[in-house]
């Protein structure tokens, strides 16, 4: 069984710092919202322009704020790490407490409490993994304001973080649609390459016909810090492009061979995840694609048969269509075809509601 969070070298921004322990910020916030995705109404509706009936009017509230204080964690050992670095209304927050001190299957339960503008909410982990625990944690329809975290242990809490949500930029001028991720498919066993791992991505216009020349971001998310070889140094920052181009027929691909000189890297702080969008344009996002998976589940359940070296190696196809009367822009995660066999694992998104926000353009 592979190490946790063996992951494809693919393409890894560098500089993604991960939110601090106990409510401080160390990311400096996200200078691009990935995908250009669009602005969502989490504010308190504008005034009309005022009027004579508007004079003594409340003014607009101000966004919720709140107060975390960090204990230190004595039972676990461990530091919270959030995604995405600079959140927005309508956004699912990905919640990773990754303990340096208890092993996986000695995890004690843990509750994620949450108090934010709409209230306050218990939230159980989606996944542990690991070798030393990994609790990942998805906090749904996220309101605009603070966002206060603690993680709750034998009645207790142990951890605990503070995460503003900001209003969400307004799109790229001139937006003529949504690129809707149409399909966001993890190869089965039997479609997976041997001894390598692929990534390819489609871009068509809204009458299906392939975009060739679009841009294809590919994201990390912050609750990674960079990628980590095998006892290797890591690559070189050429080797792991932000992006790729689609060629005349609206396809890229990125493929990476096993072998003693090529490794996967890995990290860490939990699965390494990539999240993919249309550049330069309003753009649902991918999510959840990643190789960072056990070859077994935690029942014993081996996800391929083991008669080819494709183990947890998961490839990946995003396609992405304009729709020029799409009105919302989503994260998408993938199909879990892969999975199929044994038990399915969910990170990065909340399998029980979709993160979505309305458009404004």
């Amino acid at each position: 069984m592979r190490s946790l969070g063996v992951l494809l070298a693919l393409a890894v921004p560098f500089g993604c710092t991960p939110a601090g322990v106990g409510g401080t910020r160390t990311d400096g916030g996200d200078d691009r919202d990935a995908g250009g995705r669009p602005r969502a109404d989490g504010g308190a509706a504008p005034s009309d322009g005022g009027g004579e009936d508007d004079v003594d009017a409340e003014p607009d509230s101000p966004p919720f704020t709140c107060e975390v204080t960090d204990p230190g964690s004595p039972r676990l050992g461990a530091v919270v790490r959030t995604d995405p670095a600079d959140p927005h209304p309508g956004d699912t927050l990905v919640v990773v407490v990754h303990s340096y001190a208890v092993d996986a299957r000695d995890a004690p339960q843990m509750t994620l409490h949450v108090r934010a503008a709409d209230g306050e909410r218990d939230v159980s982990p989606t996944t542990i993994a690991g070798g030393k625990a990994v609790y990942y944690f998805a906090v749904s329809a996220l309101a605009l304001g603070d966002v206060c975290l603690e993680g709750i242990v034998d009645g207790a809490a142990d951890v605990a973080a503070r995460v503003p949500v900001t209003p969400r930029p307004a799109p790229p001028a001139g937006a003529q649609g949504i690129y809707k991720v149409v399909a966001n498919h993890q190869w089965s066993c039997d479609e997976e390459v041997e001894n390598g791992v692929a990534l390819r991505a489609v871009v068509r216009g809204a009458d299906g016909n392939p975009v060739p020349g679009a841009v294809v971001r590919l994201d990390w998310p912050a609750t990674v810090e960079r990628p980590i070889y095998n006892d290797r140094p890591p690559p070189e920052q050429t080797l792991i492009p932000p992006s790729m181009v689609t060629n005349d027929e609206g396809v890229a691909e990125l493929m990476t061979e096993l072998g003693d000189g090529n490794r996967f890297p890995k990290n860490e702080h939990g699965y390494m995840v990539f999240n993919l969008s249309v550049d330069g344009a309003v753009s649902d996002v991918a999510t959840e694609i990643t190789t960072g998976w056990w070859e077994a589940d935690a029942a014993g359940c081996r996800y391929c048969d083991g008669t080819r070296n494709v183990w947890g190696h998961w490839s990946h196809t995003v396609e992405f269509q304009l729709d020029p009367a799409a009105t919302e822009a989503c994260v998408v995660p993938i199909d879990h075809q892969g999975m199929t066999r044994c038990s399915v694992i969910h990170i990065h998104h909340d399998p029980d509601r979709q993160a979505c926000w309305a458009i404004d353009r």
